[in-house]
Formats: structure tokens, sequence, C-alpha cells
């Protein structure tokens, strides 16, 4: 593993871990302590991890002030407790691919772009899809999903988070998420599952999906790590590339 890489994801671990210590201490007075910042001003996390990888959480509570997200797992007609259902927040997955080249900067920081080895249009999908898959369940209330989709060392972080809430009585990654992500317009949550894959890092378990994502096509790169096969999302925000 590249430096560069190591220094990365223990940024990403570190931070996101600080902030989420300081949500479940009871740090939610806003109502809106979502579990992750958004790279940017985009809305691809919950602000309950701030992991300070670009900046900023995803826009207000009510970003863009109209309907709300309320916590609810879909219900038999696909409908979220939050009103929400697929159909009306999820942006179609694209998979552009092209390499990582596109993404280097002259003189820039490039240990992302040039971590591992670049990875074939198969597993690039296939972590795409991981990626994309998480974002929309997340936008849609399914809490049990999205922490399906979350790597184990990320579950076991929000879980030892929720068992130290004291305004939990559920503890368990998805009540954590449910308690803890901030309430987004439809627009605003349509905005986060914005994914366009155009490459995917990797080196030995660990890897990074490099993306377009909102707002106006802002280069993102997700940590990820391949656990029985599968890629694993490894934190519950993407960083902006700059």
């Amino acid at each position: 593993m590249t430096k560069g890489g190591t220094r990365l994801i223990a940024a990403l671990a570190a931070t996101a871990l600080v902030a989420l210590l300081l949500v479940a201490c009871g740090n939610s007075d806003s109502g809106s302590s979502d579990s992750g910042s958004t790279p940017g001003t985009n809305a691809n996390e919950t602000s309950a991890q701030d992991n300070g990888s670009g900046g900023g959480t995803e826009g207000e509570n009510d970003a863009g002030g109209g309907e709300q997200e309320q916590s609810g797992s879909p219900d038999a007609s696909g409908k979220s407790s939050s009103g929400f259902s697929a159909a009306e927040v999820e942006t179609p997955l694209k998979v552009s691919g092209g390499g990582s080249a596109q993404f280097r900067t002259k003189g820039g920081d490039n240990s992302i772009q040039e971590y591992g080895e670049e990875k074939d249009e198969s597993e690039l999908q296939e972590a795409a899809e991981a990626v994309h898959g998480f974002f929309v369940a997340r936008a849609t209330s399914d809490w049990a999903k999205a922490c399906g989709y979350l790597s184990k060392a990320m579950s076991e972080q929000l879980e030892q988070l929720a068992a130290s809430s004291t305004e939990l009585e559920d503890k368990g990654c998805a009540p954590f998420l449910e308690a803890f992500t901030s309430k987004l317009s439809a627009s605003a949550w349509r905005e986060t599952t914005a994914v366009d894959a155009r490459s995917l890092r990797q080196e030995g378990e660990q890897a990074f999906l490099i993306y377009y994502g909102e707002p106006h096509k802002t280069a993102y790169a997700m940590p990820l790590k391949v656990e029985d096969g599968q890629f694993k999302v490894g934190a519950l925000s993407a960083a902006a590339l700059g």
C-alpha cells in the first residue's frame, strides 16, 4: 500500500470516528446529525460521520425545503416511512470507465489516482453497484440494507457508538443510522445517489472507487474493502478529489 493511500484511509477513519463519537455523546441538538459529511456540498453522506473529506455536510437539514425524510424501512408498496420510494430518489447508476488518468492533476496529490493498480470493467461495475446501492438504501431509509453494504470495520464502529449512545434503546448499526441521519428533501436525496463510476484502484483487500457525482460533476473517491469476495463500503461518505 502506498504511503498516500495509507494516510487517506487513516484520515477518513480517524475523523469519521471522532465526529461519530461527538454525535453519539449527544451532540444532536440541531436534529441533523447525519452519519457523514459530503465532500463538497453534496449529500453523499450521513452527517454523523463528517469525515472531513471535502468539508461541509450535504446540504441543510431540509435541503431544498421540500419533502423531508423520516426514519423507517420501505413498506410493501416500496415507499419508506419518509414517503420516498426508490423511483423518487434514485439516480440511475452510470459506469463510464476510462481509468484514473482522467483524474490526475499535474503537481497535485495523485495518491488515490495512482494507488495500487487499475481494475477491469467487471470489477469496476461490482464496486460501483456497492457504493450506489448503499446511497440508495440510505436515501429510502432502508437502514438494515444500508448497513449490509458497509465493511465490517465501519459496521463495528457504528455498533460501538450505538452501544454508547444514551439516546438509543435499540443498539446496532441500523438504529444508529436511523437516529442520526438528516432529514432531506427528495431532490436532495436524489443528488446523493448520483454515481458515474470511472475508475477502480485496488491493492490487496483495499480499493478506491473514483466517480463523478453531484453537485456540478464533482470527482469523489470512496474507500472500499474486499470481504468474502465482495466490495464493501469503507466510509459513510466519499472524499472529494481536489
